[in-house]
């Protein structure tokens, strides 16, 4: 009988990162990092979207677990997105 080991589909998970995004408050914004995090092998574990209003611009703020390779790299992909007005770690 012959054993296959198959590897894992997935990246290793690294550290867990509290991250508080200002947006324009664009309706499309959170569907556009969202989807980032997604393509680029993000664990998304908590999301909190508020709208804008006369007191506070809109904000986002996410838990997420980066892969070991990515990590970094995370604030310039998130700047770079169409209504992120700005990144800032927690």
């Amino acid at each position: 009988m012959t054993a296959i080991v198959q590897s894992p589909s997935f990246a290793p998970i690294g550290r867990e990162r509290r991250l508080s995004l200002e947006t324009t408050g664009d309706a499309d914004v959170l569907l556009r990092v969202l989807v980032l995090l997604r393509r680029r092998g993000f664990a998304v574990r908590a999301c909190e979207f508020r709208a804008s209003d006369r007191h506070a611009p809109a904000r986002l703020d996410l838990c997420v677990e980066s892969p070991m390779r990515a990590g970094s790299q995370l604030g310039a992909w998130l700047m770079n997105v169409v209504g992120v007005v700005g990144v800032a770690e927690q």
